[in-house]
C-alpha cells in the first residue's frame, strides 16, 4: 500500500468511534492500510473500535494494548506495521476526515519536490455535536494567516494542525514520535521532521477537529497547558541548535488588542536584534493572543495562563526565558528602538554586582476623541543605597535585570502576607536595592500609556494598601531600623517618609 495511516486509540465517546471509521471507509483513495492502536483504552471503547472497525474494506489491523502507553509510543508502535508505505500520516479517533483526505494528499505529495517531507492543509473545528464553530470565509481567512508560514516559524506556534502526510524517509530520518513530551510529542515530532526537508500547505480542508467535547486532549488538557508545554519543548529546540539571545524581552499583556502590535514592533525593530520575545497573555477576552502568534518571527515564544497576577506571569515566562538579561515591559507600551542595544551596552561594561538597569520613561495620555497625547517625562532616580530606594515609591520603566539574579531571588514575589500582590513591581525593585547595585540611564526609553480614568478603581485602591504593606514588610526584613510615614492625596499615597 502507498499510504498508510495510524489510529490512536484512548477513552472515546462511542459515537465517534464511529463516525471516525465510517469517515475512513468513505475515503476515495483505497490504495492505503491501516493500523489502529488501542492504548489501554475502556472496554467500551475497545468494543466499540472492534464494531466500527467491521464495516472496513480496506486492509487494517487492531493492536489491542490493556496498559495506557501515550500516544508517542502508540504512533511509534503503529507505524513499526507500516514500512513498506512510502506516505505516512495518522487520525485522532474523534475527528472526522473528508472523503478526498488521502486522495488530495496524494496527489500533491506525487507533484511536490523530492525534498518536500511533510504535507499539511486547512482543517474545520467542530464543536462536541459536530458543528463547525464558523462560516465558511471567516474560518478560511482564519487558517491562511494561522498556516501559512515559513518552518522556522514552528518554535514559535504549532501551525501544522490535524490533517497532514509525510514521507516514511523523513519520519526515519527524524526518529520518530519522542514519548517524554507527552501530549505535545506531535509538535514536537514537527520540529525534527522539518529539520528533513521542506513543507508544503495545501489550500484544502480536509479534516473536521473536534474540540471541546469531555474527552478530547483540548478539554482535558487545556490551553494553558497545551501553550506551556509547547514552548518547553521548542525551548530544549532552541538550546540545542544554540539559539541563545542576548537579551529576552518578557512582555505581560491583558485585553491589549488595541495595542499590542506596536508593542510587539517596536521590540522586534531593535537595533540589537539578538533577542527572544516571551509574551504572556494572562486571560484575554480580545484579540491580544491570535496578535501575538500571528506574529511571523520565530524569535517571539507565546504563552498564555488562564488567570494570575502579573508576577505570577512574569514568572511563568521566566521558565521560557533563554537570554543572560531580561527586559520587563507591559503589552500596552513600547520601546525606543535603541532601548536593548543601550541597555545591554550598560550592563556590558558594569561588573556582576549590579542586577538591574533602568532608564527614563516617556508618559502618552490616551484620549478617546484625540488619540495619543505627549505627556511628561519621568527620569529615573539614582540612589544611594536601599533606603532611597524605598522612599522613591517607584519601579522603574524600562528595567532590564540580570537573569542570574532573578534565579537566585525566586523571580517576582507573587503574594504578601497571603494576598495576591499588585505592587509586586515595587517589591521587587526594593529586593534587588537590598542585595544589588543598580545603574540608572539618563535617556528617554520607555513609552508608557495612561487612560483617562474619572475614579480611582477597586484595584488602585488596593495597589497603595499594598504598597504601605510592602514598605512595613522591607523595613521588617531590614530590621526596623527606621519607620515610615505615608503623606496621603485621598486614597493615593503621594510621599514615603522615613523617621
Amino acid at each position: 500500500m502507498t499510504i498508510g495511516v495510524v489510529l490512536p486509540v484512548y477513552n472515546q465517546e462511542t459515537a465517534y468511534i464511529h463516525e471516525c471509521l465510517g469517515a475512513m471507509e468513505k475515503q476515495v483513495y483505497r490504495d492505503y492500510k491501516l493500523i489502529i492502536v488501542i492504548d489501554g483504552a475502556n472496554e467500551e471503547t475497545a468494543e466499540a473500535v472492534y464494531n466500527a472497525s467491521s464495516i472496513l474494506t480496506i486492509p487494517y489491523r487492531i493492536i489491542y494494548r490493556k496498559k495506557n502507553m501515550g500516544i508517542a509510543y502508540s504512533l511509534n508502535e503503529g507505524f513499526s506495521y507500516l514500512k513498506d508505505c512510502p506516505y505516512l500520516t495518522w487520525i485522532s479517533i474523534d475527528n472526522r476526515q473528508d472523503p478526498l483526505f488521502l486522495l488530495t494528499f496524494y496527489n500533491h505529495i506525487q507533484q511536490a519536490p523530492e525534498d518536500t517531507v511533510l504535507l499539511y492543509s486547512y482543517y474545520w473545528l467542530i464543536d462536541e455535536k459536530g458543528q463547525r464553530f464558523a462560516d465558511e470565509t471567516q474560518w478560511l481567512q482564519t487558517m491562511e494567516t494561522l498556516m501559512n508560514r515559513n518552518k522556522e516559524e514552528i518554535l514559535s506556534i504549532c501551525f501544522v494542525g490535524a490533517s497532514f502526510l509525510f514521507r516514511q524517509s523523513a519520519f526515519k530520518k527524524a526518529g520518530g514520535y519522542d514519548t517524554s513530551y507527552g501530549v505535545v510529542s506531535d509538535y514536537e515530532f514537527w520540529i525534527r521532521l522539518m529539520e528533513q526537508g521542506n513543507i508544503q500547505l495545501i489550500r484544502h480542508t480536509l479534516m473536521e477537529y473536534r474540540v471541546n467535547s469531555a474527552l478530547s486532549l483540548t478539554t482535558i488538557t487545556g490551553a494553558q497547558g497545551l501553550y506551556l508545554q509547547s514552548m518547553k519543548a521548542s525551548l530544549d529546540h532552541r538550546k540545542k541548535r544554540k539559539d541563545i539571545p542576548d537579551v529576552t524581552v518578557l512582555i505581560t499583556t491583558h485585553n491589549h488588542g488595541a495595542y499590542i502590535g506596536k508593542c510587539l514592533d517596536s521590540v522586534l525593530k531593535q537595533t540589537h536584534s539578538n533577542i527572544h520575545v516571551v509574551a504572556i497573555d494572562i486571560g484575554s477576552t480580545d484579540d491580544t493572543l491570535q496578535q501575538i502568534t500571528n506574529r511571523n518571527d520565530p524569535r517571539v515564544i507565546p504563552l498564555h495562563i488562564a488567570s494570575g497576577v502579573k508576577a505570577e506571569a512574569l514568572n511563568a515566562g521566566l521558565e521560557y526565558v533563554l537570554g543572560k538579561y531580561v527586559l520587563e515591559m507591559d503589552g500596552d507600551a513600547w520601546l525606543d528602538e535603541r532601548a536593548v542595544e543601550t541597555m545591554l551596552y550598560d550592563f556590558e561594561r558594569l561588573d556582576k554586582s549590579y542586577g538591574l538597569v533602568y532608564a527614563n520613561k516617556r508618559i502618552w495620555y490616551d484620549n478617546p476623541s484625540s488619540g495619543l497625547q505627549k505627556g511628561p517625562e519621568i527620569k529615573g532616580i539614582d540612589y544611594t543605597n536601599k533606603y532611597h530606594a524605598l522612599t522613591g515609591g517607584a519601579s522603574h520603566s524600562p528595567r532590564m535585570f540580570r537573569k542570574s539574579i532573578l534565579e537566585k531571588l525566586d523571580g517576582w514575589p507573587a503574594e504578601l502576607n497571603g494576598e495576591a500582590l499588585l505592587a509586586s513591581d515595587y517589591m521587587m525593585f526594593l529586593r534587588i536595592a537590598d542585595a544589588y547595585k543598580m545603574n540608572w540611564i539618563d535617556v528617554v526609553l520607555y513609552h508608557e500609556r495612561k487612560y483617562e480614568e474619572e475614579n480611582i478603581t477597586a484595584d488602585q485602591k488596593l495597589y497603595n494598601t499594598q504598597l504601605r504593606a510592602v514598605v512595613q514588610h522591607q523595613l521588617q526584613v531590614w530590621g526596623n531600623e527606621m519607620f515610615p510615614e505615608f503623606k496621603m492625596d485621598g486614597d493615593a499615597i503621594v510621599q514615603i517618609s522615613l523617621v
